[in-house]
């Protein structure tokens, strides 16, 4: 038991003198794990650079205890695997080690860039710095007088109206800060080769860690599907989802969490639960938009339609375009860091082409209102049909119409946010006043 004692003893000297030599340069964040100090930023220790600075400090120890037994017998206590790992997790919860998920990125107006960090507030730039605890990074570096004319010919090639290119603009550059100030999801839409996911390749280039991509399902409805992958948004300011599967139903209840603001509890495999302030702007990339009930208007709020409509000759196709423009990683960077200025004077300001996209999405996603239009006469107060009827009339239509199946109760909840709520039950049904199926008996004229 003595020896226990004596053993258990000899870690924390270690560990201080671990914190002494290696303070800003070793961080441990609860949840997560050590982190080192790489020059720039605060990287995850997947290379055992906590290990190795144990190793070194016990080498460094025994130099020193040449007059010293205790200190020479502590270092012999520690020199083993369950050793190390014993000062590391005394040392994981010293002041100079310890940090927590808040503490990392904590600050949305910087921007960690290839030649320093950027402060979005005046757009300065200043030397990276450990206490500013980043652990994301740019590829691109910012320079704000660089203009990349391959990049603007591919935006004007693949967007000529000018007022959609502005907006994609400020969509990158509120893309930089570090908060969801925008409760939006952008949805690139377009069938063929039209660039747009040339364009979010090279948005996610220059902006290195900063940006994503993550699994369909993230954003995309499955059953019984298991929320993954929501770990991955700790600290990215680009998150792009890309899917190509036609008749997929948006996952509003995840959209909603993931663009309003609330804290994300969330972890990886094996390790424990973190909460964090979501800092991230959805993009969705798709041929083919999903699947959106036409009245929920708190989705519709959220989302963006960004058409790219023009379609680009297979003998026009530069293959090595995306490889050109990652040569390109600091003018875009730039170009970006313009869009967050001008997104600051103006907001995103959508353009008519998005706001029009936007609204024939929505009425093509109001499958009740197109049953209504189609089947159902509206012309007078007086009219009226029982809720069955009507749910019998769109189950015939949905099924012409290729539309997906759904409840009675929300077929009837459809109809009450459309305005034909049920005004009277009888022993026949539920009678619901303004609304006949077309060429029905079983309303009063």
């Amino acid at each position: 038991m003595a020896n226990r004692r004596k053993f258990i003893a000899a870690k924390p000297v270690i560990a201080y003198r671990l914190a002494e030599r290696y303070q800003d340069k070793l961080l441990h964040v609860a949840g997560i794990g050590w982190h080192s100090w790489d020059g720039r930023r605060w990287a995850a220790d997947d290379r055992g650079e906590a290990k190795r600075a144990v190793l070194a400090e016990l080498r460094q120890a025994l130099s020193d205890s040449l007059n010293d037994k205790e200190l020479r017998a502590d270092v012999r206590k520690c020199e083993s695997a369950s050793g190390v790992a014993g000062v590391l997790d005394l040392a994981a919860a010293l002041v100079p080690f310890a940090a927590t998920v808040a503490d990392l990125d904590s600050d949305p107006h910087l921007l960690n860039v290839a030649n320093g960090t950027l402060d979005l507030h005046t757009l300065k730039l200043r030397p990276h710095a450990p206490a500013d605890r980043i652990t994301k990074i740019c590829r691109g570096a910012y320079q704000s007088d660089t203009e990349s004319p391959l990049w603007q010919a591919f935006l004007t090639r693949v967007l000529p109206d000018e007022g959609v290119r502005g907006f994609v603009q400020r969509l990158a550059g509120v893309g930089l800060l570090g908060t969801v100030r925008e409760h939006v999801l952008a949805i690139l839409i377009g069938v063929g080769a039209n660039g747009k996911s040339v364009f979010d390749k090279a948005i996610r280039y220059a902006l290195g860690d900063y940006a994503c991509t993550a699994e369909p399902d993230l954003f995309m409805h499955r059953e019984n599907a298991h929320p993954t992958g929501e770990m991955d948004l700790r600290g990215v300011r680009w998150v792009a989802v890309s899917e190509s599967e036609k008749d997929r139903r948006l996952a509003e209840s995840t959209i909603k969490r993931l663009t309003g603001g609330d804290t994300i509890r969330a972890r990886k495999m094996r390790q424990d639960f973190v909460e964090f302030t979501p800092s991230h702007t959805p993009l969705l990339i798709t041929n083919h938009l999903p699947r959106v009930p036409g009245d929920d208007t708190a989705i519709w709020r959220r989302i963006r339609v960004v058409p790219f409509e023009v379609v680009i000759p297979a003998d026009e196709q530069d293959r090595e375009l995306d490889a050109r423009l990652q040569l390109e990683a600091d003018s875009i960077l730039s170009w970006a860091v313009a869009g967050w200025s001008d997104y600051q004077r103006i907001g995103l300001s959508q353009p008519d082409a998005v706001l029009a996209a936007t609204s024939n999405y929505r009425e093509d996603s109001d499958t009740i209102k197109r049953f209504i239009d189609d089947e159902c006469v509206t012309s007078s107060p007086v009219l009226k049909a029982t809720t069955t009827h009507l749910f019998e009339a769109w189950q015939r239509w949905r099924v012409q119409e290729g539309v997906p199946e759904i409840s009675r109760k929300a077929f009837g909840q459809s109809l009450d946010t459309h305005g034909y709520p049920v005004t009277d039950k009888a022993r026949d049904g539920r009678w619901r006043a303004g609304i006949a199926v077309r060429g029905a008996d079983d309303f009063d004229d």
